[in-house]
């Protein structure tokens, strides 16, 4: 396939949820050559079909990013595989559960950490030495809306993603002089299949439609910001955030 990331190799963790496929599938569609990571291989291989099915060309890695001889496994795979890697999208993540502070757990607490956060850190790291010897890269970390406001039974997400919005920040001015990119996505609700119970309604009382800007973001949106911040249009972009919400969420 020819597109925008033609010639490119992009991991995308957390590959087989809502978000992460529909960025695999958008990079694919452009060129990229795709490793998709995730814990469980069946959801990999199932979305491996599907890029393949339609032409392109992708890898399916099962790969617990918390875990730092994983993370390893996955980067050597993908040199492996493909000779290089070009872009790295930071996309596992989850509130995981909800509850307020006082009842949060010590292991909960670092559990959330673990897999927001440290694997952002993780991740980054194992790829930046490829990225470092070609003097090229792009990072695209996947933070949240929660990390940029309170989130009231959400302490442990927010403050992971709001860590990761700085550690964009760090890392864009440590890895700049390597010709490496790293820029931040703050998803608010998006229209995923898991969180459709919590979705709004696309019509309003008197039956006219929501306005557009008004309803929360699909999958697809998130994933054309990706594929900007993936491609060369992002080449003087560096340490920046970019929030995609729906309007009812700036109250």
């Amino acid at each position: 396939m020819s597109g925008q990331l033609s010639g490119r190799v992009a991991i995308v963790t957390g590959g087989a949820g809502g978000i992460g496929s529909r960025i695999a599938k958008e990079f694919a569609s452009q060129g990229a050559r795709v490793v998709v990571a995730s814990r469980g291989q069946e959801k990999l291989d199932k979305i491996v079909a599907e890029i393949k099915s339609v032409g392109g060309e992708a890898l399916g890695v099962a790969t617990d990013v918390t875990d730092p001889a994983q993370v390893d496994n996955m980067v050597s795979r993908t040199i492996s595989e493909f000779g290089q890697v070009d872009i790295m999208v930071n996309n596992a993540g989850g509130a995981m559960f909800i509850k307020p502070a006082e009842e949060l757990l010590p292991e909960e607490w670092n559990a959330a950490i673990a897999l927001n956060l440290n694997s952002v850190f993780l991740c980054s790291v194992a790829v930046s030495k490829n990225m470092i010897e070609r003097k090229f890269g792009k990072i695209i970390n996947i933070s949240s809306v929660a990390g940029m406001r309170l989130s009231p039974n959400f302490v442990h997400y927010g403050a992971a993603k709001a860590a990761v919005i700085n550690l964009t920040k760090g890392l864009a001015v440590s890895w700049g002089p390597h010709n490496i990119n790293v820029n931040c996505i703050a998803p608010g609700l998006t229209a995923t299949e898991g969180v459709a119970n919590w979705l709004p309604p696309k019509t309003k009382k008197d039956g006219s439609p929501v306005p557009l800007l008004q309803y929360p973001p699909d999958p697809e949106h998130v994933a054309q910001l990706a594929l900007f911040l993936a491609s060369s249009a992002s080449d003087r972009i560096s340490g920046e955030l970019f929030p995609i919400r729906a309007l009812t969420e700036l109250a």
